[in-house]
């Protein structure tokens, strides 16, 4: 994945000496899959978090135990936490959202992002089904838990 500049990001998102925001990231980098996290700010400050390589990541299944049923045949993939929705990677050419009403996506795909900060949490899809409904809409605020769409088996 191309390194995304963010130097002329937002907001100054904390101490990166703060243990509590190093334990996030780190938390946030295992769930997400990925092993490294970079951030660099204009004023110079950086941290770089790498997970060892024998660590184990949350695999993108496990994220199905966030998924709760909302019908017989059917669940709601949920927001991992409050930002901003976006419904393509920042850095892809490609206009098209990675998941829309009616499509099938496999289990484990990336449907979306949160955006807070310079950070990008995926929103993995639990399962393979179809897309219901697309809930959140790019740029919008969402909170933890918030509803990003409802999948169901296809038929």
């Amino acid at each position: 994945m191309p390194r995304r500049d963010r130097s002329l990001g937002r907001s100054d998102i904390g101490d990166f000496s703060d243990p509590a925001l190093i334990s996030t990231l780190t938390k946030w980098l295992g769930a997400s899959g990925a092993s490294e996290l970079e951030i660099s700010t204009k004023d110079g400050h950086t941290l770089k978090i790498v997970l060892p390589l024998d660590a184990s990541p949350a695999r993108p299944r496990e994220a199905a135990k966030d998924v709760t049923s909302s019908a017989m045949e059917g669940w709601t993939v949920k927001a991992p936490l409050a930002g901003v929705f976006r419904d393509r990677h920042p850095g892809d050419v490609d206009a098209s959202p990675l998941a829309s009403e009616g499509s099938t996506v496999e289990a484990g795909n990336v449907v979306g992002f949160v955006e807070v900060g310079p950070i990008l949490m995926p929103v993995i899809a639990p399962v393979t089904a179809n897309v219901a409904g697309v809930h959140a809409r790019a740029g919008e605020l969402i909170g933890y838990g918030d509803p990003v769409l409802t999948m169901e088996n296809a038929r």
